[in-house]
């Protein structure tokens, strides 16, 4: 018999998500060294992105929608996988920006995350600084654009 997914449980996976490690001087960015450590943080991030395709696919079976097959749901994932593999921003500028899409100020993202208002401007302007965009209206359009950032996670919240 297997134990029901509660609310909390659920939400908990929502905020959970992967991190990288703190570079060894504030400001800046840490980059893996050795081909173990970048095949780590690859599949670190693989693996995140399948724990958000699971999470989409928990939120449709409660909205009680009709089943898809076993197979397009893998391919889906896959397809979410590749689609997700040429980002340029980590997990966590990814995620401001996708609260930027869903409208959140970046006060109330610092709110919800437990994150100083100063962390959450410096995510925004290095996504902004990545992508090469001229503000964070259009870092969204570009990640919506890309499909880095999905129509469910700007309207539920789920991360990316």
């Amino acid at each position: 018999m297997t134990a029901a997914l509660t609310d909390k449980a659920i939400a908990q996976l929502r905020n959970a998500g992967l991190t990288r490690p703190r570079a060894p001087y504030p400001g800046q960015v840490w980059t893996p060294r050795t081909e173990a450590e970048q095949h780590l943080l690859s599949e670190g991030y693989r693996l995140d992105r399948l724990r958000l395709v699971l999470l989409e696919e928990v939120g449709r079976l409660r909205g009680q929608m009709p089943r898809r097959p076993r197979g397009e749901v893998i391919a889906d994932a896959a397809r979410t996988i590749d689609r997700l593999k040429d980002c340029p921003l980590s997990q966590a500028q990814l995620g401001i920006v996708a609260a930027a899409a869903a409208g959140e100020s970046p006060e109330g993202t610092a709110r919800r995350l437990c994150l100083s208002y100063d962390t959450v401007k410096s995510h925004r302007q290095r996504a902004v600084a990545r992508l090469e965009a001229r503000n964070i209206l259009h870092a969204v359009a570009l990640c919506v654009a890309a499909g880095w950032i999905t129509d469910l996670q700007i309207t539920q919240g789920v991360s990316p």
